[in-house]
């Protein structure tokens, strides 16, 4: 059967203070009851495209790390030991700030399980194990705004200018719960958000053991879902994916045709990411059988992305081409939607496999022929930074 596609029309259009007027955008309302065709999609026609080479140096060697945060204002990267944080200027180039302050001290965090930047403030927010505390830009300790938390049951995002966004999950509840509450940057001040959520929800996974034995464990799905300058409520529960403006007000965006709180077997919705144009999803079954040894030896299923055009109104598991590579050995497996803009997405370009790719004579873009010509195989990763077109 083919994925039915329709578009409703909001009852209220929510604008957050201080915001230009955009047109009004549409619900999309999608089936989950069959999987789309892949499509070979060439970056270069959906995006304009920059390369952006972070410095290498012997004291600032990252690996494969994602950046925490891409903007006008500079890019943020996690140490792949999760210990500290390079804060480099919008070029890559050049270090506008470094932050390690890992240790047992009370003004020191153990561990960056998460960050989230204020590029404004010139602030970073990193919560370890237990705490969430602040630091300037050039690592001096500035507050701390809880402690004894559990901040691995915690998802903290950026809101506006004195608050971030959190939400925790209650796998015990029953019955209608709030987990969204926004936090102070300031003082640590909890203020509960009037979204109910109806009940928990998750991919429910039956884990079978070598031994014959077998045991019960819930899939999380995300609560909160993110890019530098918007936020959208993702509960499963909430049977829509809602846009969260900084005035609190919510503006739906996209709705499972089959809502997982009245149909028991309906997959649950994944949002990954927008822009005006793009949609990008999966669906995650609601019941799964796993094995631990497969667990173990890192095997999973991935569930596919799929993506959807706006302008020709279609759905694809999308392929990903870099026309500035004259071949597919090297193509794009994942765009990141989370740590850009709204309307941006960055792709993370291995140096080893640019190095290789230029010896082959492999790279016709000349930007990039340009760059690559200049590494080596140890070098930081090129940041290929899309900016998706309507």
């Amino acid at each position: 059967m083919k994925r039915l596609v329709c578009w409703l029309l909001p009852a209220v259009f929510c604008m957050s203070c201080g915001e230009s007027r955009q047109p009004e955008t549409s619900v999309l309302t999608v089936d989950d009851d069959t999987s789309f065709p892949k499509r070979e999609i060439c970056l270069q026609d959906i995006a304009e495209v920059e390369y952006v080479p972070l410095m290498t140096s012997d004291s600032v060697l990252l690996g494969d790390m994602l950046p925490e945060s891409v903007s006008d204002e500079g890019i943020a990267v996690k140490g792949s030991q999760f210990k500290d944080i390079y804060l480099f200027d919008r070029t890559g180039q050049q270090l506008q700030g470094y932050i390690n302050r890992c240790g047992q001290g009370p003004e020191e965090y153990t561990s960056i399980v998460s960050c989230i930047m204020d590029w404004q403030r010139r602030e970073v927010f990193i919560a370890d194990f237990t705490s969430l505390k602040v630091y300037g830009f050039d690592g001096t300790y500035r507050r701390t705004l809880l402690r004894d938390a559990d901040m691995m049951a915690l998802i903290l995002h950026d809101l506006d200018s004195r608050h971030l966004l959190c939400a925790r999950e209650r796998k015990d509840a029953t019955q209608p719960y709030r987990p969204y509450f926004r936090l102070s940057k300031e003082d640590g001040k909890a203020d509960t958000l009037a979204v109910t959520v109806p009940r928990f929800l998750a991919s429910n996974r039956k884990v079978l053991w070598d031994d014959g034995s077998m045991n019960m464990a819930y899939g999380f799905m995300p609560l909160l879902s993110g890019c530098e300058d918007r936020v959208w409520l993702t509960a499963v529960a909430l049977d829509t994916v809602f846009r969260l403006h900084p005035d609190q007000k919510t503006e739906p965006v996209l709705v499972p045709r089959h809502a997982p709180t009245t149909d028991d077997e309906a997959p649950l919705l994944y949002f990954r990411g927008m822009s005006d144009r793009f949609v990008w999803l999966s669906w995650t079954p609601r019941n799964v059988t796993v094995r631990m040894s497969d667990m173990q030896a890192g095997i999973r299923e991935r569930n596919p992305v799929y993506m959807y055009d706006r302008n020709s109104r279609t759905w694809c598991e999308p392929v990903y081409r870099n026309r500035d590579l004259a071949t597919d050995t090297q193509d794009v497996s994942y765009i990141d939607l989370s740590s850009v803009p709204y309307g941006y997405a960055l792709v993370l370009l291995n140096p080893a496999n640019l190095v290789e790719a230029y010896r082959n004579g492999d790279i016709v873009g000349e930007k990039l022929k340009q760059i690559a010509a200049t590494l080596a195989e140890d070098d930081n990763p090129v940041l290929m930074l899309l900016k998706m077109k309507n």
